[in-house]
């Protein structure tokens, strides 16, 4: 099924929703009960002809009522609850879902705090409406308006003493709280997601927040976002309680009414006694029942703003697919022809050709934005082509489905990402069906086995949040282990020794060499001592690639390579050949 917006994801629970309803209404009709008994009672005293049976019968029929009406609504709301959350779940899912299939430069655009925002608290707070704001508002609509017409039955006078004021509430209230709500969607739902967004940038941050000594600024920007969310939020709950003060003293004035004009058409003797007490009894009931029902309005906007963040999340263009069928890949040549690719309007790449052969190690070396990156991206299906094919083994590789072109390339960046899990099961990400051995193999091909094991916790020792618990070498060697149980067929390396200590360099360029047997590497160079022995090394500046060649043959022919080699004589203070690739 083809998600759009809240109602796509409601289809399904139409008929569990419709039940929890009418099981509502069911608990509406034994609600009344209690008033039908109350004024049976009331009516025999009044003519003298109550007795013990009597008594007993509607004091049975009250309770059982009354019982049946809170059975009634437990299984109402248990229906709806679980109705929530699982449309909840399904929510959670399908925008995850998304993310997978999105170009990765939205997902950045948008940034963490927005997905945050809308996965956890948006979503959450659509919890309550479905919950309990379809059966029980049913039930706080209809429970007044079975009484009203019950009242209407008996006179029309003391039904029209209940609704009058009923009218004149809703007539004050209404238009100035649909007004006021608008301005709480313009503003407060805004100055959530901002606050948010301020918050996982702060925790984030806080590194670097610390270490450039920005830690005054970046707690004013995030005092600012959260003293904004207060006082628009403040604002509107200040004007909403002006409009509802005089709503609820207009829904009070019920009783007032009805004592005046009872008491006028009893002291007349144009209604009976039970009916004028009746009423009176029927007005304390109706009040608390639309209190109840203008609490739950609020919940139509949250419903409202929630619909607008899943319709705005899940019609994003996606990566395109044309195809979800598995293809034959003969072999794993990669074809760069006539790409183009802009990003923000900016164009990066211009009408670029290039080939990466099967079992070759290819470098990508050129100045800082020079495309490099993007060229891997690209390959990783980060981002699509804004025009031209990528095609592997002669097949464009948007006919490849995704999952499969996963399956065939790893991608090792710089930056190390562990989640907050066991190290084994960090590792088991590569192959979720492997075994303990596998990965304890893969763990010691990547020399990390010694360290993993003088860990407290050995295997199981969690890697705490970004593997904050290991250092940064160690995280690597972690990442590599991972992409050695994978075994993909092809390998981007954003070179991982780059920044690493001297010690660290030399255990993760041999985990390194493990990885990259038997493999199509591309190599994003940043010390160009380590690319040396490359089958072959492309110089990319501008967007296109200037030179193919080797290192000696591009010292002979680039420009660019030639002084890029001579930047690099100049600022390094260790060997050349020192975390050279020898895979």
């Amino acid at each position: 099924m083809k998600y759009k917006d809240l109602k796509s994801f409601l289809k399904n629970k139409i008929f569990s929703a419709s039940l929890s309803v009418i099981i509502a209404i069911l608990g509406v009709a034994f609600g009344l009960l209690p008033y039908y008994a109350i004024y049976r009672l009331l009516l025999l005293l009044f003519l003298k002809e109550a007795n013990i049976n009597s008594l007993i019968f509607y004091t049975i029929l009250a309770a059982l009522g009354y019982f049946m009406q809170l059975a009634s609504h437990y299984i109402s709301t248990a229906i709806s609850h679980k109705n929530a959350f699982e449309i909840l779940e399904n929510i959670r899912l399908e925008i995850s879902k998304k993310m997978i299939r999105l170009p990765l430069g939205i997902v950045q655009n948008k940034g963490s705090g927005y997905f945050k925002n809308l996965i956890s608290d948006e979503i959450e707070r659509l919890e309550y409406p479905f919950a309990h704001a379809l059966p029980e508002t049913t039930s706080n609509v209809l429970i007044p308006i079975g009484i009203i017409i019950i009242i209407f039955t008996l006179d029309w006078r003391m039904g029209l003493s209940i609704i009058a004021p009923y009218v004149l509430t809703l007539l004050f209230y209404m238009p100035m709280y649909i007004g006021i709500m608008r301005e709480f969607e313009n503003t407060y739902y805004h100055a959530i997601e901002n606050m948010n967004s301020k918050v996982i940038e702060y925790i984030i941050g806080i590194k670097e927040i610390k270490i450039f000594g920005r830690s005054k600024d970046a707690y004013l920007k995030y005092e600012e976002s959260i003293d904004n969310y207060e006082s628009s939020t403040l604002r509107l709950y200040n004007k909403m309680y002006y409009a509802s003060a005089p709503a609820f003293v207009l829904l009070s004035s019920i009783l007032v009414s009805v004592l005046i004009i009872g008491a006028y058409l009893y002291a007349n003797q144009k209604i009976l006694f039970p009916v004028f007490l009746f009423s009176i009894i029927a007005s304390l009931g109706i009040g608390t029942h639309i209190l109840k029902f203008i609490e739950f309005m609020d919940n139509f906007f949250h419903i409202k703003n929630g619909n607008r963040l899943v319709k705005e999340i899940l019609s994003l263009p996606e990566l395109d697919q044309r195809n979800h069928e598995r293809v034959n890949l003969k072999n794993l040549e990669i074809r760069f022809e006539d790409v183009n690719f802009a990003y923000d309007k900016k164009e990066i790449l211009k009408g670029l050709n290039l080939v990466f052969k099967e079992n070759q190690k290819t470098a990508l070396v050129g100045p800082s934005g020079s495309g490099k990156s993007t060229i891997a991206n690209l390959l990783a299906r980060f981002w699509d082509t804004s025009e031209g094919a990528i095609k592997i083994g002669g097949i464009d590789y948007k006919d490849i489905p995704l999952e499969q072109l996963m399956e065939n390339i790893n991608y090792i960046t710089q930056d190390p990402f562990l989640f907050n899990i066991s190290i084994k099961e960090n590792i088991r990400i590569g192959k979720p069906n492997a075994v303990d051995e596998e990965v304890y193999m893969a763990a010691k091909r990547a020399y990390c086995d010694e360290f993993i094991l003088d860990l407290e916790d050995g295997y199981d020792t969690i890697a705490g949040d970004l593997g904050a618990k290991l250092s940064g070498g160690q995280r690597q060697r972690i990442i590599i282990a991972r992409a050695i149980l994978k075994d993909s067929p092809i390998l981007i390396l954003d070179e991982s020794t780059a920044f690493s200590d001297m010690e660290n360099q030399k255990k993760i360029q041999d985990s390194l060499d493990e990885l990259c047997k038997n493999k199509t590497l591309i190599v994003i160079a940043h010390r160009l001592s380590t690319i040396r022995n490359c089958d072959q090394i492309m110089v990319v500046n501008d967007g296109q690639v200037k030179n193919i060649g080797t290192h000696d043959e591009l010292l002979n022919e680039s420009d660019i390579y030639r002084n890029l080699w001579q930047i690099y004589l100049t600022s390094s203070r260790w060997s050349l050949e020192r975390g050279e690739i020898r895979c």
